[in-house]
Formats: C-alpha cells, sequence, structure tokens
C-alpha cells in the first residue's frame, strides 16, 4: 500500500475542511511593517486582477523516512479554464504511480484523468477537489486561490493575527512568511514580496490530525508519525493568451 500517497490525501482532506478557519501564530517580524491581514488582502487583490496564470513546480512529501516528489504544470484563465498535470518523479515507495494525470476544463465541461481514462466531473470544485487529493496539493493551492474558491484557499481565512515570521526567500525570490495552524495541521506560506503571490506551501500534520478524518484506515494511520509537505512554484507567468487547446491534456477530450 501506497501510504505516502493516502497521507497525502488526508492532509488535502483537512485542508479542503478546515482552510478557511486557520489562524496565524505570533512571530518575530523582519522586513516592512506590513501585517498579515495587508499582505493577504494585497495578494488577494493581485490574483483577482490577473486573465491567466502557469507556472511549473514540486511538491516533496516526507514521512518518516519516506520521501515523495510530484512533479506539475498549472495553467488557468478567466472565468472557467484550468489545466494542472501531475506526475510523481521519485518515491521510496516502489508502488508509486508514474503516469501522468491531470484535471482540466476547456469549456467543455470539468474531467480528471488518474489513469483510467478522462472521467467528467460534476463541477469545478469537485474535479478540483478529487485532483487535490492525487496530485500532492498542486491541484488544490494555486487554483482554488486564483478562482477565488470558498474552501481550501490559502488567502481566504480571517483573522491572520498582528505579526508574521522573519521575512526568507523561496526558489530566489524574497517573501513574506506566515505561519497558520488549525486542527493539528501546521501550514506556512511565502509570499512575494513584489508581486504578492504565493512561491511556496509547506505543511505539517500531526497523527492526531488525521485520526479524525472519516473513511480512513485506523490500520494504516498507525504506522504514520506524521509527515511535512513542502509546495513550491516557480516560472510563474501571468496574463499570457491562451487558447482553449492548451487546456486541453494530450490524452484529454
Amino acid at each position: 500500500m501506497n501510504y505516502m500517497k493516502l497521507t497525502l490525501g488526508i492532509s488535502a482532506a483537512i485542508l479542503l475542511a478546515g482552510g478557511a478557519t486557520m489562524t496565524v501564530f505570533s512571530s518575530k517580524a523582519a522586513g516592512d511593517t506590513l501585517s498579515p491581514d495587508e499582505i493577504f488582502k494585497k495578494a488577494q487583490e493581485n490574483y483577482a486582477a490577473l486573465t491567466s496564470y502557469s507556472d511549473e513546480g514540486k511538491t516533496v512529501a516526507i514521512m518518516g523516512g519516506a520521501t515523495n516528489i510530484t512533479t506539475f504544470t498549472i495553467r488557468l484563465a478567466r472565468t472557467n479554464f484550468y489545466q494542472i498535470e501531475w506526475q510523481d518523479t521519485e518515491s521510496s515507495d516502489s508502488t508509486a504511480d508514474t503516469d501522468i494525470q491531470a484535471v482540466w476544463s476547456s469549456g467543455a465541461g470539468d474531467f480528471l484523468e488518474k489513469g483510467l481514462g478522462a472521467q467528467k466531473q460534476a463541477d469545478r470544485d469537485i474535479a478540483l477537489a478529487r485532483a487535490a487529493e492525487l496530485s500532492g496539493g498542486a491541484a488544490g493551492t494555486i487554483p482554488r486561490t486564483f478562482f477565488n474558491m470558498e474552501w481550501g484557499n490559502p488567502l481566504g481565512g480571517s483573522g491572520f493575527g498582528e505579526r508574521r515570521q522573519t521575512d526568507e526567500p523561496a526558489g530566489g525570490v524574497d517573501c513574506y512568511v506566515l505561519s497558520k495552524e488549525s486542527q493539528g495541521r501546521a501550514t506556512t506560506l511565502w509570499i512575494g514580496k513584489r508581486d504578492f503571490l504565493i512561491h511556496q506551501v509547506r505543511t505539517v500534520t500531526r497523527v492526531e490530525a488525521m485520526q479524525g478524518v472519516e473513511n480512513w484506515d485506523p490500520e494504516m494511520i498507525s504506522h504514520l508519525h506524521g509527515f511535512t509537505s513542502t509546495e513550491t512554484h516557480a516560472n510563474i507567468v501571468l496574463n499570457k493568451q491562451f487558447l482553449r487547446s492548451d487546456f486541453v491534456p494530450l490524452n484529454g477530450e
């Protein structure tokens, strides 16, 4: 059994269920004097003003001595065009998936490909929620932020405190660093100082948080000791003109 991928699914489920209720814990501020609320407001306004967004990146998940690396590409455009593709490129688990998987909408419905052929989804919310559990979070963080979705949007919460952590770079980009914790799950965001975009997300989930999720195998959870997932976004391109065909995977509709 691929415990790493199942754990990523648990983490995504906790994020979708509680993403709007997290609060920042206090830390030493550095750099300028922007408050977390001001940083989040600027980031929200920046994403809302975009006509399109694309990037590429990877998620590194570590659980004990096991590591799973998922690479991904993201394309998003108003009003409801998206394509997120991902692939496990390195894993300590020999049973890890290696095929490219995808979730997308090119104007003809919402589809998910997870190795069984394109499967039509009821709507965008369901498609991205299911894909988030499979993609190491890639189909959750940025798409839900770009489309300003209610659940799983890391910029959609309230009560972000009065201080932030010490600024530091992510992928060579100077960033504000904001940390949040709720229900046994700590999340840290790196938001670019110049572009006010999310460049990195790190989540640390304790076993206690996993035990409260329904429909997960208690025997599987008993083997876990918490895990850390770091999702990094690079080569970000804004407001590029896309064609409809840009949102159709090679094995898509």
